[in-house]
């Protein structure tokens, strides 16, 4: 419950004459809309005329297994609420004045400009009852009327709808805080190994031309070592075709030498 201080409401219960009537005018059922991380109200009307509440969910409509329902099968959509509210100004004549005789520094053309802001921007809001609070919901539409007969009176239709959050999940590892596990040592195939640095290096001029020779000597010792295995009774083929390989073998190597050489003196 919250007190409520208007000035006309209050006078015209005294007139009235009775200490009941005063009582019951300065009490008056709770209404609010409040920031949910708790800085206060975020907007002030001069009182609520209704709040219209809504909840829905959709069932599968396809064919499912006698006794298979369960909660999957279910999904809850977004509760709705309807807030009606009026503020009433000073003077029709601007919107930027406020009614000081109700005790208010909002006026019109500020509340349009609060719920301007509240549509726009990712907030949440608690909205107090009577019997509930809403809690965190959010602005996602407004209406507002003004008119010729009630031409100091905004009157604002608020809708907002709740934001469903699931549970916060956080992965964690015990081993976060400590060093990473070396590859000797670990036990499990999933253990988290130890990191290595890379060791490659830019290839320059020198280590091609050192790869190029050990490349010469490696197939020239190997045309040898299948020259000494063959049988002495081709001893003259084997030597003539040795002979053959070596020559193509030293050929190509030493014009893809060559070659190599002239690329890298172009790409240095």
């Amino acid at each position: 419950m919250n007190f409520s201080l208007n000035e006309t409401t209050l006078l015209n219960a005294v007139q009235g004459g009775g200490i009941f009537s005063v009582i019951n005018s300065i009490i008056s059922p709770s209404f609010g809309i409040y920031f949910n991380d708790g800085t206060g109200k975020a907007i002030n009307p001069t009182s609520f005329l209704g709040i219209e509440y809504g909840a829905d969910a959709s069932v599968v409509s396809a064919p499912i297994e006698s006794g298979s329902y369960s909660s999957y099968n279910k999904v809850k959509r977004p509760p709705v609420i309807r807030v009606l509210f009026v503020l009433e100004g000073w003077s029709a004549l601007s919107g930027s004045l406020p009614n000081l005789t109700n005790f208010s520094l909002t006026s019109r053309s500020d509340m349009l400009a609060a719920l301007d802001e509240m549509v726009g921007a990712a907030k949440t809001y608690d909205i107090e009852t009577p019997d509930t609070t809403y809690e965190k919901y959010d602005l996602v539409r407004y209406n507002y009327r003004w008119s010729d007969r009630d031409v100091t009176l905004l009157t604002v239709e608020a809708i907002f709808q709740s934001v469903l959050e699931e549970a916060e999940v956080t992965l964690t590892s015990t081993t976060a805080q400590s060093k990473t596990t070396s590859n000797a040592t670990s036990q499990a195939s999933s253990a988290v190994t130890e990191k290595v640095n890379s060791s490659t290096s830019e290839a320059t001029q020198s280590n091609v031309s050192s790869a190029l020779t050990g490349l010469k000597n490696s197939v020239s010792s190997a045309s040898t070592t299948v020259a000494n295995k063959v049988s002495s009774v081709a001893s003259n083929i084997t030597q003539t075709t040795t002979a053959s390989i070596n020559g193509a073998a030293t050929s190509a190597i030493n014009k893809l030498s060559s070659s190599v050489t002239e690329l890298v003196k172009v790409i240095t």
